[in-house]
């Protein structure tokens, strides 16, 4: 039961990381970088395309991993519609937040991005099943054999660049990119790396009862 409320708080915390980055006015975080222009696009909610999307990187997980795709991944499509509603769910608290100076926008961002580094490392380290943008990520992991936190900075270098084309294409040109989803793609592998190895073994000894000592 601690492992399993340990890890949808992780999600919601990513979503509250989602919604305070759009707050902060200073561009989208990269996780949902090509998602929300996408849903602005469709009009469709950007819970709603963020679960369409999900579910469409849970297939490319069992493509690029095909017999060594775990079973238990398969949770990670109702998960991911939970996961939507969670997107909507602080959205609609924070409607009409206005930041009136640069300082508290870059501020609220960073708070966004610490938010999303936390949720990311509680789920991950629960190990029921990750959520869909980091298991695509984990699956490049295993089938290349390359470190999580390179391979969760370029994803999401290739998820700006994918929400700019989209607003160019069919948004005018009117993107929430900016220099705060740059900054966000720099920063949150780095500190999903840096927290996993100091949260992680705390986590592990509480929830799985293993005695491991803290790096």
């Amino acid at each position: 039961m601690i492992r399993f409320i340990i890890y949808i708080f992780g999600l919601f915390n990513i979503t509250i990381g989602i919604n305070l980055s759009i707050v902060s006015g200073l561009g989208i975080s990269p996780v949902s970088a090509f998602t929300l222009p996408l849903s602005q696009s469709l009009q469709i909610s950007l819970g709603t395309i963020t679960t369409v999307i999900y579910i469409v990187f849970v297939l490319v997980q069992y493509l690029l991993l095909k017999d060594r795709f775990k079973k238990k991944n398969i949770l990670q499509i109702p998960f991911s519609i939970v996961f939507g509603f969670f997107v909507n769910l602080p959205g609609s608290f924070m409607k009409g937040i206005q930041l009136n100076t640069y300082m508290s926008q870059l501020g609220i961002l960073l708070i966004s991005i610490l938010i999303c580094a936390i949720g990311a490392t509680l789920y991950i380290a629960m190990d029921i099943v990750p959520n869909a943008p980091e298991g695509l990520q984990l699956a490049f992991c295993e089938r290349f054999n390359w470190p999580f936190s390179k391979v969760k900075m370029a994803s999401d270098c290739l998820f700006v660049f994918v929400g700019f084309i989209i607003a160019v294409l069919f948004l005018n040109g009117n993107t929430a990119i900016r220099e705060g989803t740059i900054l966000s793609a720099l920063l949150t592998g780095k500190l999903i790396g840096l927290f996993s190895q100091k949260v992680n073994p705390i986590l592990h000894k509480i929830v799985f009862q293993e005695d491991v000592r803290i790096a």
